[in-house]
């Protein structure tokens, strides 16, 4: 019952281990500009992307639904548990260095780590209500951080995924935080 937040392979991992399968798309969705549907509030935000398979949501179990879906090419970008604090985006929601539109998810993360009671359509419903900007959650503080990093897919792919591994321990640190990064890969 621990709040997971799963982003990029994190929502395949997270959707492979409901019961769905992944597939590979035809050309893959990369670059800045990606819209994605929320399936909750029918909003579009425009995602950083980069990535080649994406998961068969028809497959997911009742108790999983889809959250997110890619404008461009209907493929799926993020799924959540019915009851558990469970989610994923499929897109990266990052915070600089590309469009901020999904930011808040970061936020309705920390909210789950301070009420996982609630599912997260009960969450992630509050933070979108209509088309106002999304509240700030009040910020928790935590010591350490345990990042779970990917390396390359392929030989001589790793640079961008280490790079984006060792940017956020550079980030987490400056900020104050002990950060354990597992499964660099370079």
């Amino acid at each position: 019952d621990k709040p997971l937040f799963g982003i990029c392979l994190g929502n395949q991992l997270l959707a492979l281990a409901a019961g769905a399968e992944t597939y590979k798309l035809p050309f893959g969705n990369r670059g800045q500009n990606q819209p994605v549907i929320n399936l909750l509030t029918n909003q579009c935000y425009i995602t950083p992307q980069n990535h080649g398979y994406a998961i068969n949501a028809e497959q997911l179990p009742d108790e999983w639904e889809p959250l997110f879906v890619n404008r461009n090419d209907g493929s799926n970008e993020g799924i959540m548990h019915a009851t558990k604090p469970w989610f994923t985006a499929q897109f990266h929601p990052e915070a600089w260095a590309g469009p901020t539109d999904t930011e808040f998810l970061f936020d309705v993360f920390i909210d789950f780590t301070k009420k996982s009671h609630k599912s997260p359509r009960e969450i992630l419903g509050t933070w979108q209500s209509g088309l106002s900007a999304p509240r700030v959650a009040e910020r928790v503080h935590p010591k350490k951080i345990l990042l779970l990093g990917s390396g390359g897919l392929t030989i001589g792919q790793a640079g961008e995924f280490d790079y984006s591994g060792n940017q956020a321990i550079k980030a987490l640190r400056e900020e104050g935080y002990r950060v354990i990064l597992v499964n660099s890969n370079p």
